[in-house]
This record gives C-alpha cells, sequence and structure tokens, in this order.
C-alpha cells in the first residue's frame, strides 16, 4: 500500500462519520431533498473519487488530480439537479475540505491555487 493510499483512506475513514452526522441532522430536521437514496449517492461520489485518487500514481500529477476534481464536481452538479437543494453553503463546508485534503494527500500542491483551493472553478452547487 503506498502512503498516499494510507493517507487517503485515513481522510475518508475519519470523513465518514462527520457527514453520516450531517445527513441524519439534515433530516431529522425535515430538510427536503435528504433522503437515504440521495445521501447514499453524495456517498458514492466521495468514495468513487477517493479510489481514482488511490489509482494514480504516488504523487500523482497535478493535471490528473484536477481532472477528478473536475469529475466530482461536475457529477455532484449533476446529482444536485436532480436533488433540488441536497448540497447547499452547509455541505459545500463540510465537503469541499475533504475534497482538498484528499487532493492534497494525492500530491496536489494547493498552494498553486488562489486561496488554496483547487475546488473553486469547478464547483457549480
Amino acid at each position: 500500500m503506498s502512503r498516499h493510499t494510507s493517507t487517503l483512506d485515513h481522510i475518508l475513514a475519519q470523513a465518514k462519520p462527520r457527514i453520516a452526522r450531517h445527513w441524519s441532522s439534515c433530516a431529522e430536521a425535515g430538510l427536503s431533498g435528504f433522503t437515504p437514496t440521495a445521501t447514499g449517492r453524495v456517498d458514492g461520489l466521495l468514495e468513487t473519487y477517493f479510489e481514482r485518487l488511490k489509482a494514480l500514481p504516488d504523487p500523482a500529477p497535478t493535471a490528473a488530480i484536477v481532472a477528478e476534481i473536475e469529475t466530482l464536481f461536475r457529477e455532484l452538479g449533476e446529482l444536485n439537479a436532480s436533488c433540488e437543494g441536497l448540497l447547499e453553503t452547509d455541505e459545500r463546508e463540510l465537503l469541499i475540505p475533504i475534497i482538498i485534503e484528499a487532493a492534497s494527500a494525492a500530491g496536489l500542491n494547493t498552494e498553486d491555487f488562489q486561496a488554496g483551493d483547487p475546488t473553486f472553478e469547478f464547483r457549480t452547487f
């Protein structure tokens, strides 16, 4: 197991309980769109992103990591369009740091991006 694979596994393991608590609190509050199916799809997209990063060389080329971020955000945007209101400010604040931390663990130098955020240009939700 490569160093970045181990780090990515750790990041995702730490994030999953926080994400699950968020989905649960949204559902308990009766917010529309926060169904197990919809939130499960977000979880699946995030897990796929991590798997794709782990499949890259260690360290991965910048262009490859950015392409994975772009793919994830396109997929999240499509999901959000089909589940109106699912991904809003609170969800961005929850997910984006995890996405950036994973990209950094895969070898992306986030300092090369405005405000250290390689996701900004791809956000559609």
